[in-house]
């Protein structure tokens, strides 16, 4: 037991004690702190505006290297007219449905089941 005691002592202060001594600290983050002075001197040299250079910034510069597009007039849509002539679609719609009854015949079916299953697909009654 005598042992015992002397020897948590003795650990506790080798595990608790510092590495480094106080002076050591201090002059590795005053190193520390040089380099990281350069470094951001540096990337202020780097990324500083033309302005604090003395040189008249362009409009390029200005927006970060985005150009404005040209205008091309001919890709506009053009403004149209809203008289519709139906006519024509609906000589369509006649022809195509002409076709589908001409067509039923031939298989056997009634054009009036034809245009019944049309009115009840498309809830007209």
């Amino acid at each position: 037991m005598k042992f015992l005691i002397p020897l948590v002592c003795f650990v506790t202060l080798a595990l608790g004690a510092p590495a480094q001594t106080g002076e050591q600290q201090q002059r590795n983050l005053a190193l520390e702190l040089a380099q990281l002075k350069q470094q951001l001197a540096s990337l202020e040299r780097q990324y500083s505006a033309p302005e604090a250079q003395g040189a008249k910034p362009s409009l390029v510069d200005m927006l970060n290297g985005w150009k404005p597009q040209k205008r091309m007039v001919a890709w506009q849509p053009m403004k149209r007219s809203f008289d519709y002539d139906h006519a024509p679609l609906v000589q369509a719609v006649e022809a195509r449905l002409a076709e589908v009854l001409r067509a039923g015949e031939g298989l056997g079916v009634a054009p009036e089941e034809v245009l019944q299953d049309l009115r009840a697909r498309n809830q007209f009654n």
